[in-house]
């Protein structure tokens, strides 16, 4: 089964809540498990939260899109925008308890899914947060 939603937002941090919204929302769909969903929202949310920080510097009239789909047993979450250029899996993971500000927010995404890529597209940057689904809904 292959399944595909895809929304656009302004990046206005007012519109986060509607982007978790809608993963939380497919988790459910997917069949994922409360853990999973919540590692998948708290994924999309740093990303998110890194693109109208950084990518952005705080303009809250640039477009994000978020498209999440279903292709088997993976589930994809990408989050494109058109930003300033960073590949957040280049760079190495900071420990969690290590005394420095920034960095965890990136080992928050590549710890929370089994797989995350880069990838820089003309103009638009692309992060794709892959998770299995768990054995039992994959054969839906």
């Amino acid at each position: 089964m292959a399944a595909e939603v895809d929304v656009r937002i302004a990046s206005d941090p007012r519109w986060l809540r509607l982007a978790r919204i809608v993963v939380e929302g497919c988790c459910r769909e997917f069949e994922f498990g409360d853990t999973e969903s919540r590692a998948m929202v708290s994924a999309l949310d740093e990303a998110l939260s890194n693109v109208i920080r950084h990518a952005y510097r705080g303009d809250t009239t640039r477009p994000i899109r978020i498209a999440c789909r279903l292709d088997g047993d993976v589930f994809e979450v990408e989050v494109s925008d058109q930003g300033h250029e960073f590949d957040p899996v280049a760079h190495p993971l900071q420990p969690p308890d290590e005394l420095r500000s920034g960095g965890r927010g990136i080992f928050l995404i590549r710890s929370s899914v089994d797989e995350c890529d880069y990838a820089r597209d003309g103009e638009w940057n692309r992060l794709r947060l892959r998770k299995r689904l768990p054995r039992h809904a994959a054969k839906r």
